[in-house]
């Protein structure tokens, strides 16, 4: 392989870490699930994250951006979009019983929920245009390293998630009253309320 495209790719790989493992939206549901229904059921949530990512950056490879050229409404749709599932989710954490007290009304976020919120996160938006700007090769290389940036994506993502997950349900072991757990939960939709800034800008 080219050894400009193996350079990249580990760049990509330290921009992705940074990206997956910074605190975000995902991060902040991730570590609410596992601490409130651990780390089997939150697996399919790391796996719709995934998914919804890779579409969503496949997409942009096949000419989505143009798509946003072409209808500026579009973009601003997505972006009422993202702040109204934001509202939903965090509203949804507030108000969930966690593990010890399960109920119809508290599950975890589902694998199609996850990957249907990575096209209004606005954290992974900016993550696929900058791997598809900074850290592509123009040329005959553009597909190799655009496509290699996908899969890279994926493989350093997987386990920062997971990492998330790890740490929430490490918590879970503290929420050991109604009361702790219902501070938890609350401290974790306002932290997921204060990326709102993030959509808006």
């Amino acid at each position: 392989m080219d050894p400009s495209v193996v350079m990249l790719m580990l760049s990509a790989a330290l921009f992705c870490a940074t990206m997956t493992g910074t605190p975000g939206p995902n991060n902040v549901l991730l570590a609410n699930s596992g601490a409130n229904f651990g780390v089997k059921q939150t697996v399919p949530h790391m796996i719709g994250i995934r998914l919804g990512q890779t579409s969503l950056h496949v997409a942009m490879l096949l000419g989505l951006g143009s798509l946003f050229e072409s209808w500026p409404l579009l973009h601003q749709m997505l972006k009422y979009a993202s702040i109204g599932y934001l509202i939903y989710f965090a509203v949804k954490i507030a108000t969930q019983h966690g593990r010890n007290q399960a109920s119809e009304r508290a599950k975890p976020i589902t694998l199609v929920e996850a990957a249907f919120f990575q096209w209004i996160n606005p954290k992974t938006w900016m993550a696929s245009i900058s791997l598809l700007s900074a850290f592509t090769i123009s040329g005959d290389l553009y597909w190799t390293t655009a496509i290699g940036g996908v899969l890279v994506f994926n493989i350093v993502g997987l386990p920062m998630s997971l990492l998330w997950v790890l740490i929430g349900s490490s918590i879970s072991q503290k929420l050991n009253t109604p009361i702790r757990q219902r501070n938890f939960n609350w401290l974790m939709a306002a932290m997921l309320l204060s990326t709102l800034p993030m959509v808006l800008v």
